[in-house]
């Protein structure tokens, strides 16, 4: 029983410690498919951000249902609406987890997905070499083959958070979410 107890009380608290709505985003190093290091969220704070995440090959692949509805709508929206709307003024970043590979093999996962992604992009993706289990934890993330997307404040807080495939409608809650923490 008092394991029991024990046990529980270790796994609540490593819990709290996971990327949740209202706390900070954990530290993640990583490399733009254009080459630039980037440290979140240290590099975006100071405007609302939208973080899209993918652990596996199958997430990966739903991360990209997502990516061309992300690009037309945040990252090179219509110049303006019929209302005068300029758009949305937002950080961008999809981040590809990659296993613990050897540094040889990283040129070559890097150079695939140039291949596979459309340059557009290119500077709104990165992959995060290292402990792919440490940031998974760190992240919150479940479900191998769902992506994750956060929603941080200017600070680097989690305002929001939604994962799996591209639907309309969580493209719409995003699209809510950002509207009522970019205010």
């Amino acid at each position: 029983m008092k394991k029991l107890f024990i046990i529980t009380v270790i796994l609540l608290t490593s819990l709290l410690s996971f990327a949740q709505k209202g706390k900070t985003f954990p530290t993640i190093k990583a490399e733009t498919l254009t080459d630039k290091s980037i440290t979140f969220p240290g590099a975006v704070k100071g405007k609302v951000t939208l973080i899209g995440v993918a652990y596996s090959k199958k997430s990966q692949e739903n991360l990209e249902s997502w990516m061309q509805p992300i690009y037309d709508t945040f990252i090179n929206p219509p110049k303006s609406d019929i209302f005068g709307s300029a758009g949305y003024d937002v950080n961008m970043y999809f981040l590809a987890l990659a296993r613990g590979i050897a540094k040889s093999a990283e040129k070559s996962i890097k150079s695939n997905m140039k291949k596979k992604i459309d340059s557009k992009l290119h500077k709104n993706v990165a992959i995060v070499l290292g402990d792919v289990k440490h940031h998974k934890a760190n992240l919150g993330l479940g479900a191998k083959d769902d992506p994750y997307f956060y929603i941080l404040s200017p600070e680097g807080k989690v305002l929001f958070i939604t994962y799996g495939k591209y639907t309309p409608s969580k493209m719409s809650a995003l699209e809510e979410a950002i509207d009522e923490y970019s205010e």
